[in-house]
Order: C-alpha cells, then sequence, then structure tokens
C-alpha cells in the first residue's frame, strides 16, 4: 500500500499505541460516499416513529410519588443575565434539605415537557427543556437522595412524561454512592445526587454508531440547564465523571450497555 492510499484508520493502527477514542471518531465521521452506512435505518415506518417519539423509561411496577406543579414553585428572583454571569460549580454544601417543590421545579428545568408536535399517525412528539438529537432524548436521570423534605432517602427515577418520581429502592444511599463515585467527599454532602445515564440503544437505533456523539451532547445539553436552574435557585451543584461504571451501573440494575452511566452531579443548599 503506497503511503498516500493509507485511509485515517490505517495510520491510527500502524502507531504505536492505537487510541481507542481517534478510532471511534475517525471511524463515525459523516463522508459523501459513506455516511449512508453508520445509520442502519434512514426511513422509518409509523410505529416505529411513534415508539420513537416516547423518549422515556417506564419503571410501570414501582410506586410513583407525583412532584408538585408548578404553582407550588419558588419564585426566581434574578434574570437570565445575571444567572448566566453567576453560574459556577460549588464545592461546599449546608445541611439545610432541599423542598419538594425546588425539586420538582429543578427536574422540569432540566428535562421535563414543554409541549409537542404532531407526527405521522396523530401522535404527538413531546418537546423538553433541552435539544435532542432526533428528539429521541437517549438521557434517563436518577436520584440518590439523601436531604429532601418530604421525600425518603433511596434511589429514584425521573419519570418525564408524568413528572414524576418512582421508587427503585429506599435506603440511605450515602455509603453506596460514596464508594461508587471514587470516595468523593461531596456523596456525604450533597441533598440529592443526579445519577444521568445515556440510553445508547434508543439513539443508535436510528443514527447507528454515530448516535454514541449524539447521546454524550444530549447530555450536555441538559447538564447546563441543571447548572443554571440551580444558579437561580441559589442552589450548589457540580458535576463529576470521577466514577467507576460498573459499580454505579450495578446500584441502578443497568445493563451498561444499552443503557449505561454517563453523568453525576451533587446538588444541595450552598454552606
Amino acid at each position: 500500500m503506497n503511503s498516500s492510499d493509507a485511509t485515517a484508520e490505517d495510520k491510527i493502527l500502524d502507531s504505536e499505541v492505537v487510541s481507542i477514542s481517534k478510532l471511534y471518531h475517525e471511524n463515525t465521521k459523516l463522508h459523501r460516499d459513506t455516511g449512508h452506512l453508520l445509520a442502519p435505518k434512514s426511513d422509518f415506518s409509523r410505529a416505529e416513529l411513534r415508539r420513537m417519539a416516547k423518549g422515556y423509561k417506564k419503571y410501570p411496577y414501582a410506586k410513583t410519588i407525583k412532584l408538585p406543579g408548578e404553582d407550588t414553585w419558588p419564585e426566581g428572583e434574578r434574570g437570565f443575565d445575571e444567572i448566566i454571569k453567576s453560574r459556577r460549580s460549588v464545592r461546599t454544601f449546608g445541611e439545610t434539605p432541599v423542598s419538594l417543590p425546588e425539586l420538582s421545579k429543578m427536574l422540569f428545568q432540566t428535562f421535563g415537557i414543554t409541549g409537542e408536535i404532531p407526527i405521522p399517525g396523530g401522535e404527538g412528539q413531546p418537546l423538553r427543556t433541552a435539544p435532542s438529537g432526533g428528539a429521541l432524548f437517549p438521557a434517563e436521570i436518577y436520584l440518590a437522595v439523601r436531604n429532601v423534605d418530604g421525600l425518603e432517602k433511596g434511589l429514584y427515577h425521573y419519570q418525564v412524561s408524568s413528572h414524576s418520581l418512582e421508587t427503585l429502592e429506599k435506603f440511605d444511599p450515602t455509603e453506596k454512592i460514596t464508594e461508587a463515585l471514587c470516595g468523593q467527599e461531596y456523596c456525604e454532602q450533597a441533598a440529592v445526587v443526579f445519577l444521568i445515564s445515556g440510553f445508547l440503544a434508543r439513539t443508535k437505533y436510528k443514527y447507528g454508531e454515530r448516535g454514541y456523539r449524539y447521546v454524550l451532547l444530549d447530555i450536555g445539553h441538559l447538564a447546563q440547564n441543571l447548572y443554571l436552574s440551580c444558579t437561580a435557585l441559589d442552589f450548589g451543584i457540580m458535576t463529576t465523571c470521577g466514577f467507576f461504571d460498573d459499580l454505579v451501573n450495578a446500584l441502578l440494575k443497568l445493563d451498561g450497555d444499552s443503557e449505561t452511566i454517563m453523568y453525576a452531579a451533587f446538588v444541595g443548599k450552598q454552606r
């Protein structure tokens, strides 16, 4: 093979150390002549479109806790310009509990449903507070609750379609969360730890391997919403990728393949 004929992938493989990220990046680039190969399908039936429009997970047998409505939410006192300028990562948390209306508002502003648009077949495609590639919304939000007024300690899942929490397990999650998040002390201080997963299969079904990129982007979008919501509520927040993937997945009972932990955030009242 002439050096001029070598592909980017060949050059990577010929190097002394193979970079997995570079290999993935090269193999998920869109090219004029091969881009169509990345997506397994391009034409979806109406039934498939309806399934894709339901971009959220449900635990049908879990006890559901309806979150307080908008009429109970605390009103913001600062304008958007000020909120953007004052957004910061905060690494100290006080022991004042988070209220359920505050948590409700935070979850809605982060990833709640704000409306819908029609799709073929007569159903509606829900719209969220964060954008998503193909409107597939592959992110799922789990909560390790330690100090929320009116909510028992435990693990919960945010059920976006009904704006409610699904109870996964009731126990003090502090010890297990601390172990899974690399021993970070913030686990023992934050009122809530947000555990954000990526439902990879939901996006890869439409976009193939390139869909992994979109999942990461989607999670970044909602994480910024979470930061801004916390800032507006005068909450402390700090995000992290410092976790042992398999431990978090086991705690949440995720298979680590079709759905896996991607991001975490410590949230609580500022000290």
